[in-house]
């Protein structure tokens, strides 16, 4: 199975995420800068990015954006995990490209199944436009 790669600064944070989706059977690979997390993507394929939107090299949609690069990019579910949650925010990141957003504080009854269903989703997405 391909792992998840989570970018976050915030260690309490970032070691949640870890714990909650390696509880739900994700193997994570966890990165504190942005700049690591792309080095790391350009030789490794992934199953989905979670993304902090800021972070202190670099910001999420500067990432967004080179996840979007890579030969499969345009199929990686690329979800912002942020503690920006007014409603404005929440629509220009996701017009800006983004699968997903969760707000920060995360609520660990319900992150990894938001994760998954949003693999899934882009998934039967890729499924379909092979397809057709």
């Amino acid at each position: 199975m391909l792992p998840i790669c989570v970018i976050e600064d915030g260690a309490p944070i970032r070691k949640l995420i870890e714990m909650l989706l390696r509880k739900a059977g994700y193997e994570v690979v966890s990165f504190e800068q942005g700049r690591h997390a792309i080095e790391w993507l350009r030789e490794n394929p992934v199953q989905a990015v979670l993304c902090d939107l800021i972070l202190p090299d670099l910001n999420g949609v500067e990432v967004l954006r080179f996840v979007r690069s890579l030969p499969a990019g345009e199929g990686i579910p690329v979800i912002a995990v942020t503690g920006l949650a007014e409603e404005r925010d929440r629509d220009l990141y996701l017009s800006a490209g983004f699968d997903a957003y969760i707000t920060k504080p995360i609520s660990t009854a319900t992150f990894a199944e938001t994760v998954r269903q949003c693999i899934h989703e882009k998934g039967h997405t890729r499924r379909t436009e092979r397809v057709g």
